[in-house]
């Protein structure tokens, strides 16, 4: 039975970019984890438990990406 992990946070300590991923599956996808900054280049990424708002941001992120293709 597939298990969905929980939303994740990933934050470049450069510069301050984060993106909340929530994540639909267990089985990952291209694009779902994020390894490098897209921003400044930096390499790595701060992961930490995504949370109240990021989450449902990501979420949403996530849905409207979904309808339009």
């Amino acid at each position: 039975m597939p298990i969905r992990p929980p939303p994740c946070t990933f934050t470049c300590p450069s510069c301050g970019w984060s993106k909340t991923v929530a994540l639909q599956s267990d089985a990952l996808m291209p694009g779902d984890f994020v390894d490098v900054c897209p921003k400044c280049k930096h390499s790595p990424l701060q992961i930490s438990a995504g949370h109240g708002v990021r989450e449902a941001l990501g979420r949403w992120s996530q849905l409207i990406k979904q309808v339009l293709g």
